[in-house]
């Protein structure tokens, strides 16, 4: 009887320790995820107008004509990316004006991509974002009188290995216009799995997006 109660401890003891190595390795390698996210390639293109020019920006990045938003200037963005080993659920993109300290998100109009539009949205498992990440600290919910609030905004495009996009934003009223979005803006990729589960986020270098000049009036 004693020996079988010392085989029943040993093989408990070796299960518990398989179990802790099993935990370990997943949450290693999620901490690793969190990290260095995956081996996809992105590249965006950014332009701030408004008015006729706004609408030029717009179609010079890859969505239809439309008119300027509300605010000092809108922003038309071209997102590209490729070779995506995990294809499936969405990649949200968030402008941030980097400008503030901490950055802020910039309000979300719209986004195209061929074959589907869509619209702002947030969801709270974004929260994660903040935790993990210094540079997206101005994502967190903010305390207010009653509670906490949140009223930032993600354009999502479908996680295709290959894939390009139009993403529109605004400057709120407050914000200051800016002649260098390249310089002044943030763009950040979020890779969101289908169950909603924020995986990785990465930041994505802004270039200055190509406009063609319109032609002088009559």
């Amino acid at each position: 009887m004693t020996r079988r109660r010392t085989w029943i401890a040993v093989v408990a003891a070796v299960v518990v320790a398989a179990l802790v190595v099993v935990l370990w390795v997943r949450d290693h390698r999620r901490e690793e995820e969190w990290t260095h996210g995956d081996d996809v390639q992105v590249g965006a293109q950014v332009a701030a107008a408004r008015g006729r020019v706004f609408a030029d920006a717009v179609e010079a990045a890859g969505g239809p004509r439309r008119p300027t938003l509300p605010g000092p200037q809108s922003v038309a963005v071209r997102v590209e990316w490729s070779g995506s080993p995990d294809p499936g659920g969405w990649y949200e993109f968030i402008l941030l004006d980097g400008r503030l300290e901490p950055a802020r998100p910039v309000p979300a109009d719209s986004a195209w991509a061929p074959g589907e539009e869509t619209g702002a949205d947030w969801s709270g498992a974004y929260d994660a974002l903040a935790e993990h990440y210094p540079w997206l600290s101005g994502t967190a919910e903010r305390r207010v009188a009653g509670g906490w609030t949140s009223d930032h905004q993600a354009l999502g495009l479908r996680a295709r290995t290959d894939g390009t996009g139009t993403l529109v934003y605004r400057l709120p009223r407050a914000a200051l216009p800016t002649s260098a979005p390249e310089r002044d803006l943030r763009l950040a990729m979020v890779h969101v799995d289908a169950d909603g589960e924020v995986r990785w986020a990465k930041e994505v270098p802004l270039e200055r997006l190509p406009v063609p000049a319109a032609p002088p009036s009559a």
